[in-house]
């Protein structure tokens, strides 16, 4: 009788063994050590750093290295990216305090960097020099991987809260759980077409310049039929938004006429597509092969043009221009905004493409909640699992006095300038999540309050109008951290509980009852459109920051649930 063998399963991959070795390979062809490398490998898989740029930017050892594995000057973000790595020997060694603290010692070096000039590193003290007075931001990150140090968590927060070093430095620490996690959410977040050719109706036209290359040409409807029928949505991974239906005299019904009754003329009545691909080579002069594209302008037109080439076989013949640009990553995000102008699209639609947001959305997964979701369809899905990007924007920068006055009044400008402020590279999910509870729980107390004041109330229907959401987070936010909460002890799945909702409820109604009453006594007898002018400006800020200072003593004597202890067998 012969044994029927059960096929073997793989064994479980070992996080920290997949980590070390990709690690491990990157030290080997930069010739660095473990700790160096890793931060190379960090801002190559996670920032988008070239591996080259990575190695060079890690390569700062010497006597008077200012404490820094890694510097590296982005001039696109306008960002200083300065790191300290560290690879423990055993996974549950966690750091020490001592590479945190050098952290931050080189803050001081990466501002006045002439001992890296005295340290034989000219090259850095010339870059650094370059960017003096220019305005670039630093981020600031330890990554390790190593066990967790609640020491340096806790040191992180408090590091944040004391703002010694500006507004223009963010934090951040990465330990192996996190690590592992982001770079998961970093190779799925790779779901551009990785391998596919693109056959032009005759030879292309070939472009160069700073941003890279392209060609740009003629294309049957017949080609990108076929890729959309291969790949369907992943072809437009790089698009601000999906196919979003045909609906009765819109544009996709007109794209679709066109394409079916007038063939031949749909190549001088439409704007064409954009693709951009990490590379491309010629096969022949009229076949490319792509590497790692999308489809990032033109999605509503590629599934319209496949729908009528189903439909009908001269569609099928029409010619649309294509352009291909092979361009530095960099510049994808800005490619995307100019390329989306005929449809206006909001610069809140762009950021959905950012790195930042791609991790969240990650995390957010784990806990069942859709988060900064692209534009599919007609109408947008009410639910309460529903985290929309330009809520939680506004959410979010309202928590900080860096930004709450661009959250009450300037809400357009969140996007723009004041973006990497509100999604720092290292921002975790936990403190959006947080955030986003808030501006659920006082929106709804804001309401609640606003019903039981008289009409005859200008002053304090003012007070509570829209603008009361976010100066009542800005609140919130200040009491969670003054009375107690750690916030490094938090998880999404803590936070995803009725007993943390129903506690973080009582600090949203205590914080709207706390801002309408002291800011009654701000404005006065300001009425109407004078009470909204008043909580707009910085004046309003520093004075509701003096008062609720002043209550402090009288709030730490009330009993206050610390929300790190609430739901802690979760």
């Amino acid at each position: 009788m012969n044994r029927v063998r059960t096929p073997r399963r793989p064994a479980p991959v070992d996080p920290r063994k997949e980590l070390l070795a990709s690690i491990d390979g990157l030290a080997k062809r930069g010739g660095i050590t473990r700790d160096r490398a890793i931060t190379a490998w960090y801002a190559t898989v996670l920032l988008g750093i070239d591996e080259d740029d990575a190695i060079d930017a890690a390569s700062t050892d010497g006597p008077e290295d200012g404490g820094c594995d890694f510097i590296y000057i982005d001039d696109d973000q306008e960002t200083i990216y300065v790191l300290q790595g560290y690879v423990a020997d055993r996974p549950e060694r966690a750091p020490g305090i001592k590479k945190w603290n050098a952290l931050l010692g080189a803050i001081s070096s990466v501002r006045d960097p002439v001992s890296f000039q005295h340290g034989g590193r000219s090259d850095i003290y010339e870059r650094l020099k370059d960017v003096e007075g220019q305005g670039y931001s630093l981020a600031i990150g330890l990554v390790t991987l190593a066990a967790k140090s609640d020491q340096i968590a806790r040191q992180l927060q408090t590091t944040v809260r004391a703002r010694t070093y500006g507004a223009d430095v963010s934090f951040f620490y990465e330990y192996q759980e996190t690590l592992h996690d982001k770079y998961l959410i970093a190779k799925a977040a790779d779901r551009n077409v990785s391998d596919d050719t693109l056959e032009f109706v005759g030879a292309p036209v070939e472009v160069k310049g700073e941003f890279g290359t392209a060609v740009v040409g003629a294309v049957k409807a017949s080609e990108l039929a076929r890729l959309h029928q291969k790949y369907d949505n992943q072809l437009f991974e790089g698009n601000v938004r999906l196919y979003i239906g045909q609906r009765k005299g819109g544009i996709n019904e007109k794209i679709l006429e066109t394409a079916k009754a007038r063939p031949g003329d749909f190549w001088a009545l439409n704007n064409g597509i954009t693709i951009v691909s990490d590379s491309f080579e010629a096969l022949t002069d009229q076949k490319f092969r792509l590497r790692n594209f999308s489809v990032v302008n033109g999605c509503q037109t590629t599934v319209s043009v496949s729908r009528a080439v189903l439909h009908s076989d001269e569609s099928s013949k029409l010619q649309l221009l294509v352009r291909v640009v092979g361009a530095k990553k960099a510049l994808i995000t800005d490619i995307v905004r100019f390329n989306n102008t005929q449809n206006p699209v909001k610069l809140a639609a762009v950021r959905l493409l950012d790195p930042v947001q791609e991790s969240l959305r990650g995390a957010f997964q784990t806990i069942g909640f859709t988060y900064a979701p692209k534009q599919e369809g007609a109408k947008t899905v009410k639910s309460p699992k529903r985290i929309e990007l330009d809520k939680i924007t506004q959410y979010l920068a309202a928590m900080t006095d860096d930004t709450v006055l661009e959250a009450v009044a300037r809400k357009g400008e969140l996007f723009d300038r004041s973006y990497r402020l509100v999604f720092p590279r290292g921002l975790k999910p936990e403190r959006v999540y947080m955030a986003w509870h808030l501006g659920q729980q006082v929106e709804a107390a804001r309401i609640e309050l606003l019903d039981e004041v008289a009409e005859s109330d200008t002053v304090t229907r003012g007070i509570l109008g829209i603008h009361g959401t976010p100066w009542g987070i800005f609140v919130a936010s200040w009491l969670v951290d003054q009375l107690g909460t750690d916030m490094s002890k938090l998880t999404l799945k803590k936070m995803a509980t009725p007993d943390f909702e129903n506690a973080v409820r009582k600090y949203a109604r205590l914080a709207v009852e706390l801002y309408s009453e002291i800011a009654v006594t701000l404005v006065g007898d300001a009425a109407g459109a004078n009470v909204r002018n008043e909580i707009r400006v910085k004046s309003f800020l520093d004075k509701l920051k003096r008062l609720l200072g002043l209550r402090l003593a009288k709030l730490k004597r009330s009993k206050h649930t610390k929300l790190h202890l609430v739901s802690s067998t979760q």
